[in-house]
């Protein structure tokens, strides 16, 4: 986890949403001071598991816990006057004109919404919050529960922030609700296509045909839980060889006609280069599909995928673009682990699992444009990397 760089005192300015201002350095460290030489506080920095925080009321750190302070590698003196999101490297942290909770996607944050809504009410409020953490290179989710507590010291009136790192459990919990989903599927499938043998409402050879791809996709889904377990350990290596991109593109629509959803919707193809990549053909194709069975649902009926392949800066990017456009309120939360946009609790990890094989493990950039023209994700890759 990278703590994010110091964000100086500034005058109130624009925001996107939560309030900008910040107070002084001097006024910061008065109010530490007297919040530090509470008994309350003592006893919450001191004595409490998890994650403790001290805010004053421009969400700005007073004091930190010792297991903040080793999360983050940083001591209370140096995180003083830092917002939560700042702390913990939230990639939105920077976005805003105020740093943490001032950026569009601050007004959708668990965190920022619990903390104002302590201070409104003066009572304590609770909330979850889904982040993406700057770690290096790369990023990382993140999933805490948080409580927010009013503290009055003396003439100041203080938040104290408890976060729970349920992360472990989030990620068990939304793996297993994916892998039975689409394995329960797969499985009534094939009951399906083996009763009506059974019953002699098919020919051998068409059962056969539908057994042998609904098997094919039955150990597909295996492999790529297995493969998702081991990239979020960071034990997954990719198994790297000279590959056109067309053939890329073409494994994917294959793929893709064989989806319940993805089967009914036109696919175009578009591969601007020819000069072969080195990667994962494996990998790359699953985020692809990834990438490509979103889209599919996205769109209506009639609508098409298209899937496309070009230069850009010396990479290859590769694409998926639908006519739909992703709405504003939704965009920050696209590739966070435990959010989906499905109704369904059993979907809602293909953007996080392609952020993760395509950056953590191919070693390139994920990302995503929209707009009125339609909506296109991109992976940028190295037509040789290291």
């Amino acid at each position: 986890m990278v703590l994010a760089k110091r964000l100086p005192s500034r005058p109130p300015r624009s925001t996107w949403f939560a309030p900008a201002q910040r107070a002084p350095h001097r006024t910061l460290q008065m109010e530490a001071e007297a919040c530090l030489a509470n008994p309350v506080a003592q006893f919450l920095t001191a004595s409490l598991d998890g994650l403790v925080l001290i805010l004053d009321c421009h969400r700005q750190v007073l004091a930190a816990n010792a297991s903040v302070q080793a999360l983050v590698g940083a001591t209370s003196e140096a995180l003083m006057g830092r917002r939560p999101g700042e702390v913990f490297g939230c990639i939105h942290a920077e976005e805003g004109p105020g740093g943490c909770g001032t950026s569009r996607a601050c007004a959708h944050c668990g965190a920022v919404l619990a903390i104002l809504e302590g201070q409104r009410t003066g009572r304590p409020a609770r909330s979850e919050c889904l982040l993406m953490l700057r770690n290096g290179d790369t990023t990382q989710c993140a999933e805490f529960e948080i409580a927010v507590n009013p503290l009055r010291v003396g003439r100041h009136e203080f938040q104290a922030v408890f976060l729970h790192d349920v992360s472990p459990t989030k990620r068990r919990d939304a793996l297993e609700r994916l892998f039975f989903h689409d394995i329960a599927n797969l499985m009534q499938g094939i009951r399906g296509w083996s009763d009506l043998l059974c019953a002699g409402g098919a020919s051998t050879q068409q059962v056969a045909d539908k057994l042998v791809r609904l098997t094919g996709l039955l150990d597909r889904e295996l492999q790529s839980y297995r493969a998702m377990v081991q990239a979020e350990h960071g034990e997954l290596r990719p198994n790297l060889r000279e590959v056109p991109p067309i053939e890329i593109l073409q494994d994917v629509r294959d793929l893709l006609s064989r989806h319940a959803t993805g089967g009914s919707r036109p696919v175009v193809l578009r591969a601007i280069s020819a000069e072969p990549i080195r990667t994962d053909p494996e990998l790359l194709s699953r985020v692809m599909l990834n990438l490509a069975v979103n889209a599919a649902e996205a769109i209506a009926p009639g609508e098409s995928v298209t899937l496309s392949v070009r230069p850009v800066n010396g990479q290859l990017r590769f694409q998926v673009h639908n006519p739909g456009e992703i709405p504003q309120a939704i965009r920050s939360q696209i590739f966070l682990r435990s959010f989906s946009t499905k109704a369904d609790s059993g979907r809602g990890l293909g953007t996080y699992a392609v952020k993760l094989f395509g950056e953590k493990v191919l070693g390139g950039k994920v990302g995503f444009d929209t707009g009125p023209p339609g909506t296109t994700f991109w992976i940028d890759l190295d037509l040789f990397p290291a």
